[in-house]
């Protein structure tokens, strides 16, 4: 009973330790303020989030600026 619960214990600490990460190979980049203009809503302010975190996207991702007000969602 003792070696079972062991071997469960022991190997459910194995499954946590495990993480899985589906990302792309991509550059990041910098910049200094002011951010503005912008091509989405031009010398607006009130485009960018509170929290002061927001990103630039690539080609692909910019889809002629369908991406503009898109929000994604990651993990933290």
């Amino acid at each position: 009973m003792r070696f079972t619960l062991s071997v469960v214990l022991v190997g459910w600490l194995c499954l946590n330790v495990v993480v899985v990460v589906d990302g792309d190979i991509g550059t990041a980049m910098s910049h200094e303020p002011p951010y503005t203009p912008t091509k989405c809503r031009g010398n607006s302010p009130d485009q960018f989030p509170e929290g002061g975190m927001f990103v630039a996207v690539s080609n692909g991702l910019w889809d002629n600026g369908a991406a503009c007000g898109r929000r994604t969602c990651c993990a933290a």
